[in-house]
């Protein structure tokens, strides 16, 4: 007989596909290219992050999914800010590029990382003073982001709690098997994340507040007694 945990993970398998072709659907128009595009990686992103808290389902993979879910809802929150303007989509696009670089000057400057030609001379230090391994923009923090975009109860709960997992400060231990509710925070996220995405891409639109609250089965007008966003 099929466990709860086994029916979860098998629901949560389907929606990841349904996200992957979520990732896949025609725009209602062409006028937000940088925009779709972030939507876009993101919904590509949340269903490979789907399909993975699906496999570790069963088994003591409760540390695991409780890692993968903080991305899910980093997601969440990213996209939610980058519908806000094409401003915003273009930085969320940049930072892979631009954490690149700041990778690679601090390993350069401790000499860890260098630029040689095909002679092998070191022009570390040239390519250094050029300023090509600047950072071309600020980072905006996640929590900015959160605020920005009116969500900042979600990232100060959710998603500062999940954080623990992956600093290394879970209370679970490492060995504790998944349970449904670990389950269902992955799938309410990623219910949250789809219809972000989705709902942009087709409608041009953004859901408010009292929306976000159900879709994350909080409830309605403070009816749960607490309120996160």
């Amino acid at each position: 007989m099929e466990s709860n945990v086994e029916a979860i993970a098998k629901d949560l398998m389907l929606r990841s596909g349904a996200m992957s072709a979520g990732a896949s659907i025609d725009a209602k128009d062409t006028l937000h290219p940088e925009i779709d595009a972030f939507v876009r990686e993101s919904l590509k992103a949340g269903s490979q992050l789907m399909a993975s808290c699906a496999s570790l389902a069963v088994g003591p993979n409760e540390l695991a999914v409780n890692v993968l879910v903080r991305s899910i809802i980093e997601l969440s929150l990213k996209v939610h800010w980058a519908t806000l303007s094409s401003d915003n989509a273009k930085h969320l696009l940049a930072l892979s590029t631009e954490q690149i670089k700041t990778i690679f000057r601090a390993n350069a400057q401790t000499g860890i990382a260098k630029i040689v030609d095909r002679q092998g001379n070191d022009f570390t230090a040239e390519f250094l003073a050029s300023g090509r391994a600047e950072r071309g923009q600020k980072q905006v923090s996640l929590e900015v982001m959160a605020q920005q975009s009116g969500l900042h109860g979600i990232y100060n709960l959710f998603y500062r709690f999940q954080s623990m997992h992956s600093h290394g400060n879970s209370v679970s231990g490492s060995s504790a098997l998944t349970t449904p509710s670990t389950l269902g925070v992955v799938g309410v996220f990623s219910i949250l994340l789809g219809h972000l995405g989705v709902r942009w891409l087709v409608h041009r639109s953004r859901p408010d507040n009292e929306e976000i609250r159900l879709l994350l089965g909080l409830g309605a007008n403070g009816d749960n007694g607490v309120r996160f966003i």
